[in-house]
């Protein structure tokens, strides 16, 4: 009897995959992915046992049209439990059973999920024999792996999702491959990052030609970072202060220390969503003509039921492939994207972890790690570095209190051995007069703001946002800015925001705090509601930003909003931020006042409190048995606790009918990538609760469900969003008068 792996519509039995050689396939393939990480053999293990239960008779009659249900996860599972040796055995159990649906809590548990399966493996194993499948004696563990006793567990549950992406890589590859027959994708060539550090070295020369104040000093930080491209790969930090050309610099560094030690590829870690797209565009123009090069992902859509498409082959989609792959020499993401990939049990999620390893690693702003779930995103980061050959570079005008001192014990959570890649220009760089005013009415900022011809007001909530949006709004200039707005709306705002400030002409604007982030702006006066210190020194960015005016004439006032209390997750900053700007209130951005800050954050929060859900416990304790409980795991990992998902808005469109055009092309697509890619930049993000109340209200619907899932949500009533404020949705039973009117 003939055994086979896949079949294909139409076709007789000899054209479909043999399943010995599906096996064989993904066998070396994941294993040249495990090598990139010192785990070949393990990885080619879970290869060949990942379909060992296609020998069952179940299958074979399922894949001939018998209709039969087949569990073909389960016998490589029970086999590498039975057979090989621990930790190894657990390791590709979890991997094994999880290659279909993901990685499951407690597979070992009291029922004896997988062990009490052992009756499958008779014919199995009869069959693979009767096909001359050898399988492995023994395996062994990753080479040169740096143990640490007390975090062992999280270093085994970090390695099992590092093998399972191999895996789920090498098989989809693998099955979409024989699918796709002569219609195959091919490779996509990249430029080698000696191309790439050369084009941004040439573009980089041009640039700092032109003569500006800051360019010199910009020369200066560049150059000391590239100085250091030599060092060993590890832990670094890049402090500069905003203004200071950090991101670029950043960028340099990881391509000149990638070219030196052979890493394979750049991953720039962004905090905000808002930002994402503007960081690319400015490598993408820095690095023509490889701006293709440049890959961003912010998972704008994403299936949360993957078990609707996970059976699916990889079609022609060279963009989703590409997202789920990370294969690109510079991948551009969000905090959100990275650390709960890190965490995840999804296999979509999973499948480019193995591309994290032998890369640099750049986390810009790494101070917007969130503090509930700050200990392991640290210990991620830390075993990245230490056992899977890639630099992280933690890039920040404030940066936290993260490296332990010297003499710290050796489970003391913290970064060790940092290495400084600028040297300390905060004196140079100064140019604010930072004071606190107390607290202030939304009528007492209005006086403020109408004061000044010129301002910017960045409070902590939206809500807070469009209140004071309208209560400034009879002034001249003024302007809102949220995450309310999409991108190429926000992006049309800011660009009108420049235009005015270039000209002198009136400008106040209010904002959330995504404007802290990377937006160039240069206001005369800011404002900021209460938040931590480093929060603040971002705010101070947006003033004096290219040295117009004297430090004395550019004021960044905090204050206290009379209606609005600081939100709980602020709380701890804002009451840090507060004593730092009395205690330092003379130079309250320079490294000991952000050093002092930090610590004294640290100290007002428990060792718990910074692992809310207490997810290196959930590793460590299941050190003994390995049974992890990785669902629960990725659950507990997620940044915001009421997941935002996207909802597409038709509104304040860059090309009138954009959007619907794209939407028309969703049914007749081969692949939807590029199409998410342009529908993206009109995504609001909302709970998930309140997308729901849209659709239950028939006030936004989902786009062909049966084909997308949950993917594609469209805005109906677009009444709901306005040109000053964007998406609101206090109230979603909401109606223009007009759309009421019988006609």
């Amino acid at each position: 009897m003939a055994y086979y792996a896949h079949s294909l519509k139409n076709q007789p039995e000899q054209a479909w995959e043999p399943l010995v050689r599906h096996l064989t396939e993904v066998q070396d393939n994941a294993g040249q992915r495990g090598a990139r990480f010192g785990a070949e053999t393990l990885a080619a293990v879970a290869g060949i046992l990942h379909d060992l239960g296609k020998y069952g008779p179940d299958f074979q009659a399922r894949i001939r049209g018998s209709g039969r249900s087949a569990d073909h996860s389960t016998a490589g599972a029970v086999w590498a439990r039975q057979n090989l040796p621990p930790p190894w055995c657990q390791i590709l159990a979890h991997v094994v059973a999880g290659h279909h649906t993901g990685l499951k809590d407690g597979v070992f548990d009291s029922e004896g999920r997988l062990d009490s399966k052992a009756g499958l493996l008779t014919a199995v194993l009869q069959s693979a024999a009767a096909d001359g499948l050898a399988l492995p004696k023994t395996v062994a563990g990753p080479q040169g792996f740096k143990r640490l006793p007390h975090e062992w567990g999280f270093q085994l549950a970090f390695l099992t999702r590092m093998i399972f992406s191999s895996l789920i890589d090498a098989d989809r590859m693998a099955a979409a491959a024989f699918d796709a027959g002569e219609n195959r994708i091919d490779a996509v060539s990249h430029p080698t990052i000696v191309d790439l550090e050369t084009t941004l070295q040439g573009w980089m020369n041009q640039r700092e030609a032109v003569a500006k104040p800051l360019n010199t000093i910009r020369a200066e930080v560049l150059q000391a970072a590239i100085d250091k491209a030599r060092e060993p790969p590890g832990m670094f930090s890049l402090t500069v202060p905003t203004g200071g050309g950090k991101t670029l610099t950043s960028l340099a560094f990881a391509l000149a220390h990638a070219r030196v030690h052979g890493l394979e590829r750049v991953i720039v870690v962004i905090p905000f969503t808002s930002i994402i797209e503007q960081t690319a565009q400015v490598y993408r123009g820095a690095l023509a003509p490889f701006g293709d090069s440049v890959l961003e992902h912010h998972s704008a859509f994403e299936m949360t039921d993957e078990s609707k498409w996970s059976g699916a082959r990889i079609g022609p989609d060279r963009l989703k492939l590409a997202m789920e792959r990370w294969d690109s020499p510079i991948v551009v993401t969000t905090a959100v994207q990275f650390f709960e990939s890190l965490f995840a049990d999804r296999t979509s999620r999973c499948r480019k972890l193995h591309s994290l390893a032998r890369s640099v690693i750049v986390v810009d702003e790494a101070q917007t790690m969130p503090l509930p779930l700050l200990r392991p995103c640290v210990a991620a980061l830390k075993e990245l570095a230490r056992n899977y050959d890639s630099s992280v570079v933690l890039c920040t005008a404030t940066q936290p209190s993260l490296t332990a001192p010297d003499g710290a014990p050796a489970d003391d959570w913290r970064f060790k051995r940092v290495r400084e890649l600028a040297p300390d220009y905060f004196a140079a760089l100064r140019r604010v007069t930072v004071r606190d005013i107390g607290v202030q009415t939304d009528a007492d900022i209005s006086g403020l703001m109408a004061g000044r011809e010129q301002a910017l007001c960045i409070v902590n909530q939206r809500a807070h946002a469009r209140a004071l949006f309208h209560a400034v709004r009879h002034l001249p200039g003024v302007r809102h800015l949220s995450t309310c707005m999409h991108s190429v709306h926000r992006t049309r705002v800011l660009a009108e925001i420049r235009e005015d400030l270039k000209a002198n002409r009136p400008c106040r604007v209010v904002a959330t705090s995504l404007i802290e982030a990377g937006v160039d702006v240069d206001f005369p006066l800011v404002l900021r509601a209460s938040a931590g210190l480093d929060q603040i020194a971002q705010a101070a960015g947006r003033c004096n930003r290219e040295f117009k005016h004297t430090q004395e004439a550019s004021e960044v006032l905090v204050f206290t909003a009379a209606e609005y209390g600081v939100i709980p997750q602020l709380r701890a900053n804002a009451e840090a931020g507060a004593e730092m700007l009395t205690v330092h209130k003379d130079d309250p951005f320079a490294p000991a006042a952000l050093k002092a800050y930090f610590d004294l954050l640290y100290a007002k929060i428990t060792d718990a409190a910074l692992d809310r859900s207490g997810v290196m416990a959930l590793c460590a304790d299941k050190a003994a048995d390995l049974n992890f409980p990785f669902e629960t795991i990725a659950r507990e990992m997620r940044f915001i606790d009421d997941t935002m998902v996207p909802v597409i808005v038709a509104r304040e469109e860059a090309v009138p009918g954009e959007v619907r055009a794209l939407l028309d092309r969703l049914p007749f697509a081969l692949g939807v990538g590029g199409i998410a890619r342009q529908l993206a930049r009109y995504t609001v993000g909302v709970p998930r609760r309140v997308r729901g109340q849209l659709i239950a209200a028939k006030l936004a619907e989902l786009i062909d469900e049966d084909r997308f899932g949950d993917q594609f949500v469209v805005l109906h009533n677009l009444e709901l969003y306005t040109p000053a404020i964007g998406l609101d949705w206090s109230d979603i039973t909401f109606r223009a008068a007009e759309t009421l009117m019988m006609v």
